[in-house]
């Protein structure tokens, strides 16, 4: 999730619910965030005035040695040998591979379409429970062994924190209330399409579930999400996948992550009717039409007016605009009638 704009796969609930449970490597992982979140919020806050050069969308990879910095010692770089360490191998392929995604489907030149480098960091922190974006760069931890394992290791993992770094560039929506569980949204979608692709899935194959591979036998649960089934994934999993049991309250953001369940099961259901590819590109284009403050009206509005557009073009199935209208209406979001 992101705690305001500063994004982890990991929720602090989540966190804070094991710290609750005794495990000290859980309450030092919550205790960093805040710091990290000033990062995030300053380069948020100058996106605007950010200096642009065109690049490659080259892969670096840091050792943080177990310090909680980043960049502490370059590792691997775009087009050298692999090296001895599992975690700087895994980090290099899996962020190539959703660089490559991105590029050979719909023709994004990195992150942030003027080819962005990819900067990572692993063995951040000492048995460090998370993985983010933090508006730069991806750092992953290590896990504690007890609960989490290694981070950079999750084909989803690393695409849903990837997405993050492209929705910061082509919609930056907001993260509170709506629009924040929207930006969650686009994560796990775009991780769960990459993690299908990865491991060469159909959709009759997949589990639809996310941050599966980073949790141990000792978590109180099978993923830290389920697209299939939000709710399900774990004992703190509270995520609603109808509008009838939506959040309401002021924690986390106004239910961030909490709500983001809606429109997961909504992506869900319209892959099962229209497929995983013509799903990635709707959703796609609809995350390049919106905007910082969009709501779940506003996505549904704009999501049918580009699937009927690519309906006309014929860049999707005849039957994909109601495809998409039942999915949303199933989990409660509907046009609003004037």
């Amino acid at each position: 999730m992101c705690d305001k704009h500063h994004c982890f796969i990991i929720p602090p609930h989540v966190l804070e619910a094991l710290a609750k449970r005794g495990n000290t490597s859980c309450k030092k992982t919550l205790n960093d965030t805040h710091r990290i979140l000033q990062k995030r919020n300053t380069v948020l806050n100058n996106l605007l005035i950010r200096d642009f050069e065109e690049g490659d969308g080259d892969r670096f990879i840091y050792d943080s040695q177990n310090k909680t910095e980043q960049r502490v010692q370059l590792v691997r770089k775009e087009g050298e040998d692999v090296s001895d360490d599992e975690s700087v191998d895994k980090a290099y392929e899996t962020s190539g591979f959703v660089r490559d995604y991105f590029k050979d489907t719909f023709g994004l030149n990195s992150i942030d379409d003027n080819g962005l480098d990819i900067i990572s960091n692993v063995h951040y922190g000492k048995e460090y429970n998370n993985a983010f974006w933090d508006g730069d760069e991806m750092t992953y931890g290590d896990g504690d062994g007890k609960e989490f394992k290694d981070f950079a290791s999750a084909i989803d993992v690393v695409a849903h924190e990837l997405a993050h770094g492209i929705t910061q560039f082509l919609a930056n929506l907001e993260y509170r209330s709506q629009s924040g569980a929207l930006n969650e949204h686009f994560s796990d979608v775009f991780g769960t399409i990459i993690k299908q692709k990865y491991l060469k899935q159909d959709i009759s194959e997949a589990d639809w579930l996310i941050g599966d591979t980073v949790v141990t036998e000792e978590f109180p649960g099978v993923a830290i999400r389920s697209m299939k089934a939000p709710g399900t994934a774990n004992d703190f999993d509270s995520q609603p996948d109808h509008m009838d049991n939506y959040y309401s309250g002021n924690a986390d953001n106004q239910g961030v992550h909490i709500n983001s369940g809606i429109p997961n099961k909504a992506f869900y259901l319209s892959c099962l009717e229209i497929g995983l590819d013509e799903s990635a590109l709707i959703w796609f284009e609809t995350l390049k039409a919106l905007w910082r403050t969009a709501d779940f009206d506003d996505m549904l509005d704009v999501i049918l007016r580009v699937t009927e557009n690519l309906q006309k073009e014929n860049k999707v199935c005849n039957t994909a605009l109601e495809a998409i209208e039942n999915g949303f209406s199933a989990v409660g979001i509907t046009k609003v009638v004037a």
